[in-house]
């Protein structure tokens, strides 16, 4: 073979190597290592401790057992609320000082109890001949009703306590009595259990006042001790066996139209709390207090038969009565307007509301 043949395909056999050098794809890189993954972060508990001032069988109780279930619920579980009945954490009728003092996280109150500390307190769970307990909820809500009570918690020294949303409730039976009731007059020499302004404003038609104790109603009226009383509403009486003492129960919301209780929290436990758990806190406690409005409202029309089948007169209040319990009971309250700036301002408040809601609504 020629020199020149053998270098031809040696230049050749370069030429193939160096093609197929260039077209085979370089050799993929080793796959970078993946990054550990972080470690879960545990979610954030918010838990507070509440307490009410009633026992675990109230409305009052169960409403916060029940509300304190929605929030967590709608929380994801991110807030757990421990309810608690009257006395469990603290002594019932003490939660205000011991939410004040971060003893609570919060409680669940009817500002009546807070009397001896806030002497203007009073109103704020009800007013005689006041607004109906629809127009205290909507005062709670649109009007003064949460602006007025932090004002009186800040001049009381309560200052580290702070109102969120209310709850609405029933009215109470007028009176229950073991005897008829046709006129004012019929009142005149009655002992009757009555608490607070009250005693002060049946007063003038001759009736001794006893303060009788919730558990001690049942025999005294057996015994003959009183002859009549206030306590609840038609379906929370019927489960102390009432309608097994009395001969007449008459209804009419004008003496006590509701009892509000207030969902009260602590200052700093309310400003450590995430936004979005202070509007579910917020929303879900407005809607548990038409909840329960609505419930034993129900509740007690469906016991009012009850109270008939077990041989009560169950009958509407006279009008002349009624009248004038609520005409001593605004002398009550402008005798006390006179004294109090604060109570007066609060007064008017009330009063301008419930008038108001009168004109466009009479009978809401």
């Amino acid at each position: 073979m020629s020199k020149k043949l053998v270098f031809a395909l040696v230049m050749v056999m370069v030429l193939v190597s160096s093609m197929v050098a260039c077209a085979a794809p370089a050799p993929a890189p080793a796959p970078a290592p993946a990054p550990a993954p972080a470690p879960a972060q545990p979610m954030e508990v918010v838990k507070w401790i509440y307490q009410d001032d009633n026992p675990s069988t109230t409305s009052t109780f169960l409403s916060l057992a029940r509300v304190s279930k929605a929030i967590e619920a709608a929380s994801g579980g991110r807030f757990i609320i421990q309810a608690n009945e009257g006395g469990a954490i603290v002594p019932a009728d003490t939660e205000l000082d011991a939410v004040q003092k971060g003893m609570l996280d919060g409680a669940s109150n009817g500002p009546i109890l807070w009397v001896g500390n806030l002497p203007s307190a009073p109103p704020f769970s009800t007013t005689v001949g006041g607004p109906t307990a629809l127009q205290y909820y909507m005062w709670y809500m649109y009007g003064e009703g949460l602006v007025l009570m932090k004002e009186m918690f800040d001049a009381g020294g309560f200052g580290n306590v702070k109102p969120i949303a209310a709850i609405c409730r029933e009215p109470e039976t007028f009176l229950y009595t073991s005897f008829e009731l046709n006129s004012p007059a019929d009142l005149d020499g009655k002992k009757m259990r009555l608490l607070g302004d009250e005693a002060e404003i049946f007063g003038p038609l001759g009736v001794a006042a006893v303060s009788t104790p919730s558990p001690e109603i049942y025999e005294a009226m057996q015994r003959g001790v009183i002859e009549g009383f206030q306590h609840s509403s038609l379906a929370m009486d019927l489960t102390l066996g009432f309608q097994e003492i009395v001969d007449y129960a008459y209804v009419s919301p004008a003496r006590q139209p509701t009892d509000v209780y207030i969902y009260i929290v602590n200052e700093q436990s309310w400003a450590d709390l995430p936004n979005d758990l202070k509007w579910i806190f917020t929303e879900l406690v407005w809607a548990e207090g038409i909840r329960h409005y609505a419930e034993w409202t129900y509740k007690n029309t469906t016991a009012t038969a009850e109270w008939i089948a077990a041989g009560v007169n169950v009958q509407p209040v006279p009008q002349s009565v009624e009248d004038v319990i609520v005409g001593n009971s605004n002398e009550f309250y402008a005798k006390r307007q006179a004294e109090n700036p604060f109570y007066d301002k609060l007064m008017k408040s009330l009063f301008n509301w419930r008038d108001a809601y009168a004109t466009t609504y009479p009978r809401l």
